[in-house]
Formats: C-alpha cells, sequence, structure tokens
C-alpha cells in the first residue's frame, strides 16, 4: 500500500502507534495465566464429579464408616422370597 502511495506522490501522514505499556502486558499475561489455572481446575472438579458418580455408589454402600454396611445389599437376586 506505501508502494502505491509514493507512486502517485502522497504520503502516509498517520503516525505509527506507540508500543503497549509494558505494565498493560504483564497484566493480561497474568489474567491470562490466571484464567488457564481457573479452567484446568474446573476441569479437574468436573472430572472428579464424574469418576465420584461413576464408583462413588457402591463403595459408599460397603463404607467401612457405615454402622451397618451390609444394609440394603442381599445375597440372592430377586423379590427375596
Amino acid at each position: 500500500m506505501a508502494a502505491v502511495l509514493k507512486m502517485f506522490g502522497l504520503t502516509s501522514s498517520v503516525p505509527t502507534p506507540p508500543p503497549p505499556d509494558p505494565e498493560i502486558t504483564a497484566a493480561q499475561a497474568r489474567q491470562e495465566e490466571r484464567l488457564e489455572a481457573e479452567e484446568k481446575n474446573k476441569m479437574r472438579q468436573i472430572a472428579a464429579r464424574r469418576r465420584s458418580r461413576a464408583s462413588g455408589g457402591s463403595r459408599m454402600l460397603l463404607s467401612k464408616e457405615r454402622d451397618n454396611a451390609q444394609t440394603g445389599i442381599q445375597s440372592t437376586l430377586g423379590g427375596g422370597s
């Protein structure tokens, strides 16, 4: 574009913008790192919830924390006659 303007004898009178302030650049980098860390944390929490839903039911039934861990477990399948 600059070459075309010079061909016609025109020059660009728009000054180049100053470089961004280093403090702003550093603040943006910190914010991006913080957002990435938050996103990773949320993904870990979601994965942990999925794992606990998949395996937590039977483990919690037989937990040693319960007074009567065998409650609700039948030795035979079916109605229990």
